[in-house]
């Protein structure tokens, strides 16, 4: 039976989607929905809502309260930043919210009310990043929890008044993500490969070693948090899925070495990661550069794979039967003071692979 009954709803919309599908194969842009959708939903049930209408990228929700609304709405704009950190401003995924409050009549699969085309009227005024709320929402806020500004006053299609908008004062404070597993890989003598190799050829070992990532971080909870070329920064929040990430890339890379003679050098390193919007910084991240780039000074085995981690990734595992697998390195090889220094405070070890030669 109908039902009409005061609604709490807050709808989420992917900014600028239809370039993106377009350059998405069918594959990618159904995977993409699927992942987005558990992301909003996961967060949404958190805060005691739930999705009761999708439209393509696009989901209403329904909550208790106008406060647990916004407060859903907030996570999902910093996860999703946080997720994406170091892929830039212009690169990333970005959302718009708009909450509203008010009668609508559910009739089965149907939504019917002013309220829901106030909603929609709204979305078309809100700005990438920004939650936007209606007067009557950000009347029953709980302004000492959550911040709030006045936008303006909008004349709507549809409305003939006009409707005072206000939006959630985010504050884009860095974050930090404690106690993440880095990764940093790069590829050895991609340069020369280069210089030397066809335009086909580049392209085809980057897209290879694109895919090889992208599994490695979707079979194992890896997020991708930079790509520079040859270059991939990575983050796990699971010590064993780290080490079985690293297990995989290193025997996966022997075809990459027997196809284009390309080695890789891999540093391991656990630490703190600060974020600022889609910003990535902190100190561990350098010392897992520093640790990548230690195989300068040692002699790889045939097929150019070197893997060195820090002391803390180590002692994650000692106790576990996993520990052989790190044999300490020679520190008498290291000749610059920059990585003596890092060896000192954060120790370094060979990480080894019975079917992976040692450096």
């Amino acid at each position: 039976m109908p039902n009409l009954r005061t609604t709490v709803i807050l709808k989420t919309d992917i900014v600028d989607s239809t370039p993106r599908i377009a350059a998405l194969t069918q594959s990618e842009m159904g995977l993409q929905r699927k992942q987005h959708k558990q992301f909003i939903s996961a967060i949404a049930i958190k805060n005691l809502g739930s999705i009761f209408q999708d439209e393509g990228d696009a989901y209403w929700m329904e909550f208790p309260s106008v406060t647990t609304a916004a407060l859903a709405a907030i996570e999902m704009h910093q996860n999703l930043r946080s997720a994406q950190a170091g892929r830039g401003e212009k690169q990333r995924l970005s959302i718009r919210a708009i909450i509203t409050v008010g009668d609508v009549l559910h009739q089965e699969q149907d939504t019917i009310g002013t309220t829901l085309s106030l909603t929609a009227r709204i979305e078309k005024i809100t700005p990438p990043d920004e939650i936007y709320l209606s007067h009557a929402a950000w009347l029953v806020l709980n302004k000492a929890e959550i911040q709030t500004a006045f936008v303006g006053e909008f004349y709507l299609k549809g409305f003939t008044e006009p409707q005072s908008i206000y939006k959630v004062d985010q504050k884009h404070r860095t974050r930090v993500l404690t106690d993440q597993y880095i990764i940093f890989t790069d590829a050895k003598g991609f340069t020369p490969f280069v210089k030397s190799a066809s335009i086909e050829q580049v392209e085809n070992f980057l897209l290879e070693c694109d895919d090889l990532i992208n599994e490695i971080c979707e079979k194992h909870g890896g997020v991708i948090r930079q790509v520079l070329g040859d270059q991939y920064f990575l983050t796990f929040i699971d010590a064993n899925q780290t080490l079985m990430a690293i297990e995989q890339l290193c025997r996966s890379w022997k075809g990459i070495v027997e196809r284009y003679k390309l080695g890789i050098s891999i540093g391991i390193h656990k630490g703190n990661l600060n974020v600022i919007r889609s910003f990535v910084f902190g100190n561990d991240i350098h010392t897992t550069v520093y640790l990548s780039e230690l195989d300068r000074f040692y002699q790889p085995g045939p097929d150019g794979i070197c893997v060195v981690a820090s002391g803390k990734i180590r002692d994650e595992f000692m106790g576990t039967g996993q520990e052989v697998k790190f044999r300490a390195l020679d520190r008498e090889r290291i000749t610059q003071e920059v990585y003596k220094m890092i060896i000192r405070e954060h120790g370094g070890f060979e990480f080894v692979l019975e079917d992976v030669p040692r450096i």
